[in-house]
């Protein structure tokens, strides 16, 4: 495990009181391990499920997109250990996106992330998110399978099968620290929070062999093989990172 002794200093937290809880923020994760993977999806497709107008998604081809899925393990965090599942959309607000966004031209420094859907294990995480950051977060059975060489991560509710992502433990190397806006919409407004990941070590492939997704029968699987799902752009695994997770800090009228 990499040495994180700088990450949290000196960065203030406030102590408060909402409804039954107690917390503190900005919300800090001091152990975690994940998997993403990024894939093409239908420009059109993607376009119908967005809340607003204002979102615009990334274009990758002109009739193309992107859609992220990454499951989390929180092994230690302010609100305790839990797992989570984000499944969402790079977008911009207000401005449409250029073309050829990550080949001819780079994405945004600091993406923002339309957080569509947030199946979570524990319900203080549920509940903190849904009702202060408006996240779409719903409880959900989310359980790991380590293996030597994978890490495995099904999502199921009431017994059903949402999702099966199976990736590969790469070779890492050092990555810099990097910045994420999620965005959620509530009672007709766009908010943007902000996600402040460490450096850490990341194992980074665009091997279709290096990941495995499998999608259930679901609602929410069944929503998924709508968007015309294409290869796998990235695969991603980090076996430990630390994050900073603000609550909404801007809105936006949608």
């Amino acid at each position: 495990m990499m040495n994180y002794d700088n990450f949290f200093q000196q960065v203030e937290q406030v102590n408060i009181c909402y409804k039954n809880y107690s917390l503190k923020i900005p919300l800090f994760y001091q152990e975690m391990e994940f998997m993403s993977v990024l894939l093409l999806a239908s420009i059109e497709r993607i376009k119908k499920i967005l809340p607003s107008s204002k979102m615009n998604p990334y274009r990758i081809t002109p009739w193309h997109t992107t859609i992220s899925i990454t499951t989390y393990k929180y092994k230690k965090s302010d609100i305790g250990s839990y797992n989570e599942v984000i499944i969402s959309i790079p977008i911009s607000i207000n401005e449409a996106m250029p073309l050829f966004i990550g080949s001819l031209r780079k994405a945004p420094k600091k993406p923002m992330l339309y957080l569509h859907s947030v199946p979570v294990t524990a319900e203080i995480p549920r509940f903190l998110g849904v009702e202060i950051a408006g996240y779409p977060k719903f409880l959900a059975d989310i359980n790991y399978l380590e293996e030597p060489e994978w890490l495995s991560c099904e999502v199921k509710v009431d017994n059903q099968l949402i999702l099966r992502l199976r990736g590969r433990k790469l070779k890492t190397k050092t990555i810099a620290r990097s910045y994420l806006n999620p965005i959620s919409y509530r009672n007709g407004f766009l908010l943007r929070s902000e996600l402040i990941m460490s450096q850490r070590e990341t194992g980074i492939s665009q091997a279709n062999e290096s990941v495995d997704l499998v999608l259930g029968q679901h609602s929410l699987a069944e929503e998924l093989k709508q968007l015309n799902l294409g290869r796998i752009l990235q695969y991603q695994y980090c076996p430990s990172a630390r994050a900073i997770l603000t609550v909404p800090c801007e809105s936006f009228r949608g």
